[in-house]
């Protein structure tokens, strides 16, 4: 096993338990989907969340032939780290059939440490490549990245909902445009 292989590992494991996580939350949701109130606003980040996770574990792929230390190896930690926290704010903890679950009320609730733990993460996941040297701090991927900015910083700022839906619907959008240049490098150059 390489060392790349053993690192890769250990952050695969914090991404499985990301989508485990998510997952869990979604089908609580959908044993007491009696006492839910949807919300697109949820569904769209929830949607979005789920697919950051396949982009990223497929970005790790850059960082095979890098020189591993630990400094690199807790470095490309914090993303991942970040974004398990971030799922875990996405569903509501606790949900029963006793009791009505909003999720959009949910959503008005976390929305500020959500967009806080995002925009870490997406700096993160920004800055490792040039950091560490797999990647130009300019590339096709920054405008994308900018995308989910502006779509959390609007988040962030705006008590709308309707802000909320538009910006939920840009990350939606910028991420699986993401996976388009992530998964098919040849579509975008």
């Amino acid at each position: 096993m390489t060392l790349f292989e053993f690192i890769a590992g250990m952050i695969s494991v914090i991404l499985a338990l990301t989508v485990g996580h998510l997952l869990m939350g979604l089908a609580a949701l959908v044993q007491v989907r009696a006492t839910v109130r949807a919300s697109t606003t949820h569904a769209l980040w929830a949607a979005s969340l789920f697919m950051v996770v396949f982009v990223h574990w497929w970005s790790l792929w850059d960082f095979r032939d890098l020189q591993w230390n630990f400094l690199r190896f807790f470095f490309l930690l914090v993303g991942p780290t970040l974004l398990f926290f971030a799922v875990a704010l996405i569903n509501p903890r606790h949900v029963s059939r006793d009791e009505p679950t909003d999720l959009g009320q949910h959503f008005r609730d976390v929305r500020s440490p959500l967009m806080w733990v995002l925009l870490a993460m997406l700096f993160f996941v920004t800055v490792d490549g040039p950091i560490l040297g797999t990647e130009p701090a300019i590339n096709r991927l920054r405008l994308l990245q900018l995308t989910m900015a502006g779509s959390m910083v609007a988040t962030l700022a705006s008590p709308s909902s309707k802000v909320h839906v538009a910006a939920s619907c840009a990350m939606l959008v910028a991420v699986s445009l993401m996976m388009l240049v992530r998964f098919f490098p040849g579509i975008v150059s």
